[in-house]
């Protein structure tokens, strides 16, 4: 796999696997050219997108001469639209896997004398096996650094086992890191009032070894906001670096977000549910975790996570809360209470660290309405768009 982010992947970077003899293997393949309209050019090219899914994700490029694996000469792809041809690749991948892999990414770089290649990262899966089942196959694939083969009935079991377990782990860390902030085990000491809790889970932080640079972003701590803070410190610790800001006089924290080691992101607001009339303010909740989800997805990026990510929120001491409506901190317009201390709402899969936070987010605002008696949040007009009325 080239070692940058996708969207960074320039001309550059593609003439250095030529200028460096960078080999095939289980994260990398090149092609001479696209795959045709024939059923068996079309499996082919299935079998080689969800081998890389089911093995630890990778490049695949087409465009290139090899000889004996090794990039030879880097022609480009002779093709009137690139447009067109990305949007078949991605129909066929689409349509010829199940279940679909989630976070495929083909982009065109051009420059090379015949036109442009063709780049397709496909990343490790989290819902794999994928079977190829276009017109009737049923084939699982995986690589190693050979390339691509055949799955056995023992490997398709223990890829069945993997995908059961990352979602697993993934919530168990999720529940964990509940209970500790529940129990008052959190970096800096907190008030025991009501909180809302944002997790994003990059997938790869619990399918394979994963550290990123904490010191590099404690240097340059604005990129990780502290959920709910106006202004806000900052500190290294064990787990990795931490944004905070304190009540004043050395008081209680009352918000902060910790950067684990592993790419995972933990902000805690403790601020912006009121608890002296319960209420959730229904446009200022929002409005913040817009503005945090889409600074903290972008530091994903430029710590060359790739995604899938899943991004989890939980309030905890909100029953018999109300949906606050009208004006940011309004309390006129309150609705039936919320029935439950804690509130689980549904995990969202990001799979791609370049879309909005409030498109991300709406199933997630949805639901938090709809645990106060409404329908959905009522801050987005008929096009979608988060466009609250002040």
């Amino acid at each position: 796999m080239i070692p940058k982010q996708f969207d960074d992947i320039t001309k550059a970077d593609i003439d250095a696997l030529l200028a460096t003899g960078v080999p095939e293997g289980r994260t990398i393949e090149y092609k001479r050219t696209l795959p045709g309209n024939t059923d068996q050019d079309k499996k082919e090219c299935l079998a080689d997108i969800s081998s890389f899914a089911n093995a630890a994700g990778g490049d695949l490029l087409y465009g290139l001469d090899a000889q004996k694996g090794i990039p030879s000469a880097i022609p480009g792809l002779e093709i009137a639209n690139a447009d067109a041809e990305i949007q078949r690749l991605d129909s066929m991948i689409q349509t010829g896997l199940d279940p679909r892999i989630p976070g495929v990414r083909i982009k065109g770089v051009g420059g090379f004398p015949q036109g442009p290649v063709l780049l397709v990262r496909i990343p490790q899966s989290w819902t794999s096996p994928h079977m190829v089942t276009f017109k009737g196959t049923s084939r699982f694939h995986t690589r190693n650094s050979a390339g691509k083969y055949q799955m056995d009935v023992t490997e398709i079991r223990a890829a069945f086992l993997m995908a059961e377990a990352i979602p697993e782990r993934i919530r168990r860390f999720r529940d964990s890191r509940l209970s500790k902030i529940v129990a008052g085990e959190t970096p800096l000491p907190m008030d025991s009032g009501a909180k809302m809790i944002l997790h994003l889970l990059p997938v790869s932080s619990f399918s394979k070894p994963t550290t990123v640079d904490v010191v590099s972003v404690s240097h340059n701590f604005a990129r990780l906001p502290a959920m709910g803070a106006l202004g806000f410190d900052r500190r290294m610790n064990l787990d990795g670096c931490v944004t905070y800001q304190h009540q004043g006089n050395g008081g209680p924290c009352y918000a902060y977000t910790q950067l684990f080691r592993s790419g995972v992101i933990e902000s805690v607001d403790g601020v912006t549910l009121i608890g002296n009339k319960p209420g959730i303010p229904s446009i200022a909740y929002e409005e913040e975790l817009i503005r945090v989800t889409d600074a903290y997805v972008k530091l994903l990026r430029e710590l060359s996570i790739e995604p899938p990510v899943i991004a989890m929120l939980s309030m905890v001491g909100v029953k018999g809360f109300t949906m606050i409506l009208g004006p940011r901190y309004s309390f006129r317009n309150r609705v039936p209470v919320i029935d439950r201390d804690l509130l689980l709402l549904p995990e969202i899969v990001i799979e791609d660290l370049n879309d909005e936070a409030a498109t991300i987010l709406r199933p997630i605002f949805d639901t938090v309405w709809q645990s106060a008696g409404l329908t959905g949040s009522s801050n987005y007009n008929k096009d979608g768009k988060w466009c609250p009325q002040h």
